[in-house]
């Protein structure tokens, strides 16, 4: 059955002017007028049979217009002024009954403009919600269907999403302060949860979403202090992330004393050491791939025992010289980082650097 079938009756008004993708349709009924809202959706008849003209309401105007000025002669231009209710609509797709074997197809193009005397039609109600759901795909018997709520401009209709067109795209929820978006969050979540093929993963910065509840629904912590040598499994909601995950940034934050006058020393050698140290881990795994184009910050294993051995070294180390054996550039100049990247293996050798040994055996760029 074709979604967008109107009795005459039900017309909001007749098509007075087209211009391009512009429609002017005069609506003589106060009571329909005054129902009307812009951004509303409305529908025109095409005069391509088992087509329909789409469009968005604009603008809704009442002009005094003279006799006159609608054409009358000048011998009525004395008569009093009428009113002309006019609505503004812009015209955005087609809506097709059928195409080969499909029913109901929107489509986001105009292949004609409506007539002169074409009637205007509102799209509301079920309507609205069988519209939404057309060009969400949602007929179809594979669609899973992801519930919003209901539509601002007329809250009869509900609002979905195709969960299948949803998770192959991108997307963002954007809104003002208390408009909703972390409850839409949530509702598409729980939802989520109830799928049968569906895997998300949330990372909840804020820690909005822990009462988030069902039979789907996990939660997950990252490891502190707290938890160093007190949890030898995954299943308890606490996760041990490598080390090697670590950014540059978050290394020399984690490491590196500001305040010490060998700091930007410290910071250049810890670059090189695990920049070197990462490329080691490649090179022996035949990572070649990875190995030309993989930066410092890229998340590839690499063994910080070695990295501390090389510090070690340098700080220790003697060149020769002019004169015979010297000071290396590095001699004494990297105890105290090596002290804190010590303790920091010490605090952590049962926990964080060391619950995900499995992760040392594949590199990724």
């Amino acid at each position: 059955m074709a979604l967008l079938e109107y009795e005459d009756s039900e017309a909001l008004g007749l098509v007075r002017a087209v211009d391009t993708a512009t429609v002017a349709v005069t609506v003589e009924n106060i009571e329909l007028l005054r129902k009307l809202q812009v951004n509303r959706l409305v529908v025109l008849q095409s005069s391509k049979p088992g087509q329909h003209l789409v469009g968005v309401v604009q603008k809704i105007t009442r002009d005094a217009a003279t006799a006159s000025a609608l054409g009358e002669t000048e011998e009525h231009a004395g008569d009093a002024s009428e009113e002309r209710n006019i609505v503004r609509i812009t015209l955005i797709g087609t809506f097709i009954d059928r195409l080969g074997s499909d029913e109901n197809i929107f489509r986001r193009t105009l292949e004609t403009v409506p007539e002169i005397d074409s009637r205007c039609f509102p799209i509301e109600g079920d309507r609205l919600t069988q519209f939404m759901r057309a060009i969400s795909y949602l007929g179809s018997a594979d669609a899973q269907r992801l519930s919003l709520g209901t539509y601002t401009l007329d809250e009869s209709a509900d609002a979905f999403l195709n969960a299948n067109r949803f998770f192959q795209r991108h997307a963002v929820l954007v809104g003002s302060t208390g408009s909703g978006k972390s409850w839409t969050t949530a509702r598409l979540l729980e939802q989520v949860a109830q799928l049968v093929n569906a895997n998300a993963i949330l990372f909840d910065i804020h820690g909005e979403y822990g009462t988030l509840s069902g039979d789907g629904v996990r939660h997950f912590r990252i490891a502190g202090p707290n938890d160093l040598g007190t949890n030898d499994s995954f299943d308890d909601g606490v996760l041990y992330l490598p080390y090697w995950l670590l950014s540059y940034e978050e290394m020399t934050a984690m490491l590196v004393d500001r305040s010490d006058q060998n700091a930007p020393n410290q910071a250049m050698v810890l670059s090189r050491t695990v920049t070197a140290a990462k490329q080691k881990h490649l090179e022996e795994g035949g990572h070649t791939d990875v190995l030309a184009n993989f930066t410092i910050d890229s998340p590839v294993p690499y063994d910080i025992q070695e990295v501390l051995g090389e510090l070690s070294r340098l700080n220790t180390e003697m060149v020769d010289g002019s004169r015979g054996q010297k000071q290396g550039e590095f001699h004494g100049r990297l105890s105290r980082f090596i002290a804190r990247l010590e303790n920091k293996l010490k605090g952590a050798v049962r926990g964080v650097l060391h619950a995900c040994p499995a992760f040392g055996d594949s590199a990724s760029g």
